[in-house]
């Protein structure tokens, strides 16, 4: 806000899952590996969108733009909770785009 009274366009390109999280079976994710993947690669689209919002406001619009895998509708072998971390990732797009 002290650089720029507006802005037009968000780039989310955050994600992360513990090394640990990402070999052997889904199965044995631990839940704060799980909570930490979701965290991390999913909430902080609403962490990066809630406080650009004014600024979309005052350039009269704006765009979100965010990254994901195709771990996130088919399974890839050890890519375990990122897969489903990005499958939260793309239902938050779409309940964003229903709010906005």
């Amino acid at each position: 806000a002290k650089r720029w009274d507006s802005m037009t366009g968000l780039v989310h390109s955050v994600a992360f899952a513990q090394k640990e999280e990402l070999e052997g079976a889904f199965i044995n994710t631990s839940r704060q590996g799980f909570s930490a993947a979701l965290d991390v690669s999913a909430y902080t689209l609403l962490g990066l969108a809630r406080p650009a919002l004014p600024f979309f406001e005052k350039a009269g619009g704006g765009t979100i733009l965010t990254l994901s895998y195709y771990g996130a509708q088919k399974v890839v072998p050890n890519y375990n909770v990122m897969g489903v971390a990005k499958a939260a990732l793309e239902a938050s797009v779409r309940y964003l785009a229903y709010d906005l």
